[in-house]
């Protein structure tokens, strides 16, 4: 019998998935995170390596069965160091079965458009595009958040912040946000925000990035200062999508990954006005790792 699974590595946990050759879901499961940026390469190893083994044991997989793997990974990039670094993980992990490596965009495009040419958007802590046509990718935004990942959850918080420091210096017109913010943060003093940002969520990226939540619920109250946030964050994820259709001679297909997208209507109306007829948004038709698993089979399944 032969078997594909499929691994997506993120940075919160790494997603398992097994069809048979009959395409028939065997198992899924989630183990703990295995990026190289966030845990030891041992301890990377032994996670994947504990997956395999639970796909084998749960369905008595023996040496005569064919298991095929494709392992979507976190930081699989550019970064020379860091891609050799996820190979030679990958190589001591998956010992006697074929396997393929894809950062986790690709396989993310591949479920959320089930294995079809078009165009990702990835808007979580950060943000970034991914085109796949004709077997080719590119790639627009990922810069990081000193440098670009406009449109996304760290982006959205930040002008949350200004917006907030604005509104206190009488710049812009005071709405709710004001009020808002420093009763979620529990501050009293207009300035203590400044302590609040460096002492409690001590500057860090994920933690500012959290803050995003509150531009949802401020838009739900018809904030007019929310609203014009998800607007701006629409312009800039536009212009990935745009900078990446010329790449598509006829239409696009479209699609979406990320927290950000939890804001539902307030970032995709917006981001609809802005495409023209040739460009087609749809909702992501599977998840992450089951992209894995079609890339897995699709790589494997004429040898």
């Amino acid at each position: 019998m032969r078997y594909y699974v499929g691994i997506d590595g993120g940075g919160t946990k790494t997603a398992f998935i097994c069809y048979s050759e009959k395409n028939e879901k065997v198992c899924e499961f989630t183990l703990s995170s295995c990026h190289v940026l966030q845990v030891e390469e041992n301890e990377a190893i032994q996670i994947l390596v504990s997956g395999i083994e639970k796909i084998c044991m749960q369905n008595n997989i023996d040496i005569d069965d064919e298991v095929y793997i494709c392992a979507g990974l976190a930081g699989y990039g550019k970064n020379k160091e860091i891609r050799e670094k996820i190979e030679r993980i990958c190589a001591k992990s998956f010992q006697g079965h074929a396997y393929i490596i894809k950062n986790d965009a690709e396989i993310a495009l591949e479920g959320a458009l089930n294995g079809k040419d078009g165009i990702l958007l990835i808007a979580g802590t950060g943000s970034i595009a991914l085109a796949k046509h004709n077997d080719e990718y590119d790639r627009c935004g990922g810069w990081g958040f000193q440098i670009g990942d406009e449109g996304s959850a760290y982006w959205i918080a930040k002008r949350l912040l200004q917006e907030y420091s604005m509104q206190c210096d009488g710049r812009k017109p005071q709405t709710a946000l004001m009020s808002y913010l420093k009763e979620k943060c529990e501050i009293d003093d207009d300035y203590d925000m400044i302590a609040f940002i460096s002492n409690v969520l001590e500057n860090k990226r994920d933690k500012i990035a959290n803050l995003a939540i509150y531009a949802y619920e401020l838009a739900k109250e018809n904030d007019a200062a929310a609203i014009v946030i998800y607007e701006e964050a629409a312009e800039h994820l536009y212009q990935m999508i745009h900078a990446l259709e010329s790449d598509f001679p006829e239409n696009v297909l479209v699609s979406y990954a990320g927290g950000v997208w939890k804001a539902g209507h307030y970032i995709l109306d917006p981001l609809n006005k802005l495409c023209d007829e040739k460009i087609k948004i749809i909702a992501p038709l599977h998840n992450p790792v089951y992209g894995a698993y079609l890339l897995a089979r699709d790589a494997f399944k004429e040898k």
